[in-house]
């Protein structure tokens, strides 16, 4: 069975999982697979393990048997956005790569802000190659009329229907393989328990250092796991999720075409859609951002059926996508159900659902400031319909787990060394205190630059 698993993980017999490797990164996510690419260049020896298989190139991203890998909610329901493959939810991420502004990082407490991140935002937008699109005249007109902040989308070009595919660049990783807890003493991980999910069988991995991208949910719950005594009352307390608003307005208008309008036509980010006209304090620190894509074809958004018959090539579509920041409340986190197991015998996470009243009142305004772009922009004989509330708990950017902070009650510092342990980093979203008031992932894989660059300094000067 010994042979059977190291066989499964890409290593000899002899070797097995004895051999002691610089580096354990824990998910081949983005953040994951930046991480390893960034020791690897440095010359450091890493496993890097995903539960997930590879995906053929042109292969469906399969649904997540919840069955095998289930999660329980308290206080509501929780939609959890989860990709079991190497690349994880990169495999649906649309590419957006907006920088947080100073005055996100600011009004949300984060223990550090943009002239900290700006190095590592600028070397991900290289590596990335991150360009601007063109902003169509029916958003400047829309600005204008609204007194709004609107700017053309920047991110990554992508052939029409595709993504990035971190599963290009993740040459290797051990897949099918569970990381179930810490093993540590003396405050320093010694070995990592892992479930080959083929052979159903338990190995010892050892690594001077460990690197935590499983996901704020997951991360959280290997940390829990781990019996740790110190900080392990704030670990999964911090949990955030975006509130999002969604609404599609549906035109009597053929949609133009691309050519002409950019790498991103028609796509673009009204950046504080947060209403001051009225004078009124809002209840809510964060704020919102609305993404804008359109005018396009039904097709390309899959949803003919909301067109009449016959009229699916004369109808455009614009969808209206409101992102809100969400902050850490006592009623929102994430534990451990003792009554239920996962296919690896672990315990399974448990979500605790709640939303405060600013987060109430950030809600309505999310959707006023939905409507009112709406309006703005449809011609006669247009629709608006709903399709995304944001007091639906689940957006797909959790954050918050294992928050970042000055003060050493914080799980982990300002570049995600773990407090508890000392060769353990969180280089994923579950250090972020929130998820910002735009697309996260910019700034989470800038974090993963900084927390994988301290361990690759730890890495070297213990060898010195």
């Amino acid at each position: 069975m010994a042979a059977d698993l190291s066989r499964s993980l890409g290593l000899s017999p002899n070797t097995s999982m004895a051999t002691l490797w610089d580096a354990l990164i824990v998910g081949a996510g983005p953040s994951g697979v930046i991480a390893a690419e960034r020791l690897r260049r440095r010359g450091h020896r890493v496993l890097q393990l995903d539960v997930g298989p590879r995906l053929p190139d042109d292969g469906e991203i399969p649904e997540v048997d919840r069955r095998a890998w289930p999660f329980t909610t308290v206080g509501g329901s929780y939609d959890w956005y989860r990709v079991r493959a190497v690349g994880g939810r990169s495999l649906l991420w649309g590419g957006w790569c907006f920088r947080f502004p100073e005055s996100s990082f600011r009004r949300s407490g984060w223990p550090l802000g943009a002239e900290e991140l700006a190095p590592a935002y600028a070397q991900l937008e290289q590596r990335l190659g991150v360009v601007e699109g063109v902003l169509d005249e029916r958003y400047r007109s829309l600005a204008k009329a609204l007194e709004l902040s609107i700017v053309p989308k920047r991110g990554m070009p992508v052939a029409a229907g595709r993504t990035w595919a971190p599963r290009l660049y993740a040459p290797r990783v051990r897949t099918h393989t569970v990381a179930l807890r810490l093993e540590h003493q003396h405050r320093r991980v010694h070995t990592v328990p892992v479930f080959d999910l083929r052979t159903e069988t338990v190995k010892q991995v050892r690594a001077r250092v460990v690197i935590l991208c499983a996901s704020p949910i997951e991360t959280a719950r290997i940390l829990i796991e781990s019996e740790l005594e110190s900080h392990a009352e704030r670990i999964g307390r911090g949990f955030v999720d975006h509130m999002v608003a969604g609404y599609v307005v549906l035109e009597p208008a053929a949609p133009p075409s691309r050519e002409g309008r950019g790498p991103f036509p028609g796509s673009a980010l009204v950046e504080s859609a947060v209403d001051e006209r009225d004078g009124k304090k809002r209840p809510y620190p964060g704020g919102f951002s609305i993404e804008l894509r359109g005018p396009v074809t039904l097709e390309s958004l899959d949803i003919e059926r909301m067109a009449p018959p016959g009229e699916e090539e004369r109808t455009r579509a614009t969808l209206i996508h409101a992102i809100g920041e969400t902050g850490a409340i006592d009623e929102r986190y994430v534990d451990l159900d003792p009554s239920k197991r996962d296919i690896t015998g672990r315990r399974v996470p448990r979500v605790h659902v709640a939303f405060s009243k600013a987060e109430e009142q950030l809600a309505k305004d999310m959707k006023k400031a939905c409507l009112r772009v709406a309006d703005a922009l449809a011609i006669p004989g247009s629709r608006v319909i709903a399709f995304g509330d944001p007091l639906q708990a689940g957006a797909g950017h959790e954050a918050g787990t294992v928050a970042m902070g000055l003060d050493e009650a914080a799980p982990t510092d300002v570049r995600g060394r773990l407090r508890a342990l000392e060769n353990v980093w969180v280089a994923d979203s579950s250090a972020l205190p929130t998820a910002g008031d735009r697309h996260p992932t910019l700034t989470a894989l800038a974090h993963a630059l900084r927390a994988t660059d301290d361990a690759a300094k730890f890495l070297e000067g213990s060898r010195g």
